[in-house]
């Protein structure tokens, strides 16, 4: 299982001891922000299951926080619980507008601060993934890692049926069909006998290929069937397939989208050009950083109107998207939308994955 991720973003020091002594006693992993600006910084750099947001803090304020992390690709799935002095009866409203999900007030003992983790970690589903091969479990979690999701690892089917049987939270499992100890057609058959799991979805994975293998797949109780070697794009494929409109998972059909608008297909007359129009676009959002401190507005709308026009030559209508929104926040002089674009832009660069179209 992984370890549950958390972000504090609070100024006070005194605080940030008291909780990080509670959260790190209980087994989460915690790191701590000293402001907003701190906050979505740690959060562009790492991903974290929950953050736990202070409102009033110097240099960049909850709220303002909340606002740029939820423009950020992954920043859509996140909880975050506004965690505040502030009263409840005045704030909580505003807080669930900006797109905070919960509200909790300090000072708050252990038992209210774990009592109200604990709710949202439950919301989590879990994938198991069972397969004899270490390597391939590893890609597995690699691919799975910005998913909402925690993850279960079986070597074989004999620790699949056990893990199962233990982790009532399973959505589904991905499941090798050659493997020592037990078969995956084998630990398949004996998953579906158990009462009540006869939906429960349950995605082949095999090396062999034709007819027959699927068929044989889906006799064992197989709902799906993956192909090796596997890609990031077959996996997001097949939870997307089985796994949409879960109550658990409110954010997983945002996550599809986004996966799948960073796939882009690029006419091969181009294709050597694109490296450096992709480079320049991320020196453009540097540049966008330090004209915001100058004050530059004029430069910053240049920059946007140079990106719109030009991004649909390359094959990349988002990035033309996301330059006329910086073109018109430049026109009407808002810097903090004008920094949330450019994060977002940033986020596109950094995730995009460039194919050649098949002539």
């Amino acid at each position: 299982m992984t370890m549950f991720r958390i972000l504090l973003a609070e100024d006070n020091k005194e605080n940030q001891s008291v909780y990080r002594r509670i959260l790190e006693k209980t087994g989460y992993d915690i790191d701590i922000a000293e402001n907003g600006k701190e906050a979505v910084d740690a959060f562009k750099k790492s991903s974290y299951d929950l953050i736990l947001m202070d409102l009033q803090m110097p240099e960049m304020d909850g709220m303002e926080a909340v606002r740029e992390i939820r423009y950020l690709v992954n920043g859509r799935k996140v909880p975050i619980v506004a965690f505040t002095a502030l009263p409840s009866d005045q704030h909580r409203q505003a807080c669930l507008a900006q797109g905070m999900n919960d509200f909790l007030n300090k000072p708050c003992n252990e038992k209210m601060l774990l009592d109200c983790i604990e709710t949202w970690q439950k919301r989590r589903s879990v994938i198991l993934i069972v397969d004899d091969m270490k390597d391939s479990r590893q890609l597995l979690k690699h691919y799975l890692r910005d998913t909402p999701f925690d993850f279960l690892s079986a070597r074989n089917g004999v620790e699949a049926i056990a893990a199962f049987k233990k982790e009532e939270r399973i959505s589904l499992i991905l499941m090798d069909m050659e493997m020592p100890v037990m078969d995956g057609y084998t630990a398949t058959r004996t998953i579906r006998s158990l009462a009540g799991k006869k939906n429960l979805p349950i995605i082949a994975m095999t090396a062999h290929e034709g007819e027959h293998e699927l068929q044989q797949c889906l006799r064992a109780g197989c709902t799906g069937y993956l192909r090796k070697p596997l890609t990031r794009q077959s996996i997001m494929r097949v939870l997307s397939e089985h796994l949409k409109g879960s109550g658990a998972n409110a954010h997983w059909e945002q996550l599809m989208e986004s996966a799948n608008n960073n796939v882009v297909e690029i006419d091969p007359d181009v294709a050597e050009l694109v490296p450096g129009f992709l480079n320049n676009r991320k020196k453009d959002a540097e540049e966008i950083g330090r004209l915001l401190a100058e004050g530059n507005f004029e430069a910053i709308r240049i920059i946007g109107h140079s990106m719109a026009g030009s991004a649909g030559g390359y094959g990349f209508p988002e990035i033309g998207k996301l330059g006329k929104a910086i073109e018109a926040a430049a026109l009407t002089v808002k810097s903090e939308e004008i920094r949330a674009i450019s994060c977002k832009l940033s986020e596109y660069l950094s995730a995009v994955i460039v194919k050649e179209k098949k002539v």
